[in-house]
């Protein structure tokens, strides 16, 4: 739900100003980083800072959602001017499902990046459970404008000024996707969802939920569900997965990436208890870019992709590694048991110029998932 200029409604019953406080523990700054914060529907008008600059907001429930910027062990004050109404929120997250448009395609996006993961149609070309990544110009919404270029005859592994997609998955994890890993060292990647359902869509957080009915491990036959929350500002998604079926002794569960040919700086350390395996490479491991570019009268070996960058970050991982291609962080499971951990991209076009920009954002933001930001409402 959203509140515009035109649609605010204020109750009549003597609406007052809300001030929210927001503290930062953390020795670095937090910025554009989304928080909730209980306020009545009563008091919802124009939220602004501490200079008076408005802030957009998302209504969810009995709480609204914002993005605070926050100093390092600092505190930031916003306030709710219930008299004033709210400007509309531009929108930075989104999901949507392409169907017949693209085989399928569940694609989602924020600010930062846009991805998708594969459906039933796709089935005929062996597809994995993993994540494509899409690299992005600009913080504006882009996906769905680089699948209408594609139908209009611009794919969208050319770069046209909107963004590129240049990464392979594999028949892997690709950027961020499910482990499954064995005790005889296998990762189980999965195949195409089977359903998709968006559970909340707005302009700055995102959740929807995809299910799998045939995923194979070892000699055994899993469902899975796992649901996928999309934050505006956020360097990585949240996924909650969750699986049912005959146990296969020894199993346990994480997220991965899909290590290509070209070479890759790779780091994994744990920032308290969160588990970080993250990578730099070359923004050509689908080097079908090069056929496609040359279709299209395009010299690709002239351009610069720039690099891509992948994070995973796994709470309480008990085992790293590689499989194969695949970077994995696992922890042990238990059969119906949820299992949480984060994933994303980005690219040295955008907001990390450097391997060590995007290694270090990364370390911030398994702090920051491990602290989060302080909310109270006065």
């Amino acid at each position: 739900m959203l509140y515009t200029a035109a649609g605010l409604m204020l109750a009549a019953c003597s609406p007052k100003n809300t001030s929210i406080e927001v503290v930062n523990p953390l020795p670095f700054d937090r910025n554009a980083e989304l928080v909730s914060a209980p306020v009545s529907s009563a008091n919802l008008g124009k939220l602004v800072d501490a200079d008076g600059n408005e802030v957009a907001y998302q209504v969810k429930g009995d709480e609204i959602l914002f993005q605070a910027s926050v100093p390092a062990v600092s505190t930031a004050t916003y306030t709710m001017l219930a008299s004033e109404p709210a400007s509309e929120v531009e929108p930075l997250t989104t999901a949507f499902f392409l169907g017949d448009r693209r085989k399928d395609d569940f694609c989602w996006e924020n600010d930062k990046a846009a991805y998708r993961m594969y459906g039933p149609a796709l089935l005929p070309e062996n597809p994995s459970s993993g994540v494509d990544l899409w690299l992005k110009h600009s913080s504006q919404l882009a996906a769905d404008a680089m699948y209408r270029q594609e139908e209009g005859g611009k794919p969208y592994h050319v770069d046209y000024g909107l963004g590129i997609d240049s990464y392979k998955v594999g028949h892997a994890a690709g950027c961020g996707g499910v482990a499954i890993y064995t005790a005889d060292g296998q990762i189980w990647p999965g195949g195409p969802f089977k359903t998709w359902e968006i559970l909340q869509e707005g302009p700055l957080q995102t959740i929807f939920r995809l299910t799998y009915d045939s995923v194979q491990v070892a000699d055994k036959v899993w469902n899975e569900v796992i649901t996928i929350t999309v934050n505006a500002g956020a360097q990585v998604n949240k996924a909650e997965v969750c699986f049912t079926g005959e146990p296969v002794e020894g199993a346990m569960i994480g997220g991965a990436y899909f290590h290509h040919d070209d070479p890759s700086v790779d780091l994994s350390e744990k920032v308290n208890d969160y588990q970080i395996i993250a990578c730099a490479e070359p923004a050509t491991s689908d080097k079908g870019i090069y056929r496609v570019h040359e279709q299209m009268g395009i010299d690709a070996t002239t351009l610069d992709f720039g690099r891509n960058y992948v994070a995973v970050i796994v709470p309480g991982a008990e085992a790293t590694g590689v499989a194969g291609a695949t970077e994995y962080a696992v922890k042990n499971y238990e059969m119906g048991q949820t299992v949480t951990y984060y994933f994303g991209g980005g690219w040295s076009k955008r907001d990390y110029a450097t391997d060590d920009e995007w290694f270090n954002a990364t370390r911030q933001t398994a702090a920051s998932i491990a602290t989060p930001l302080i909310v109270k409402v006065k």
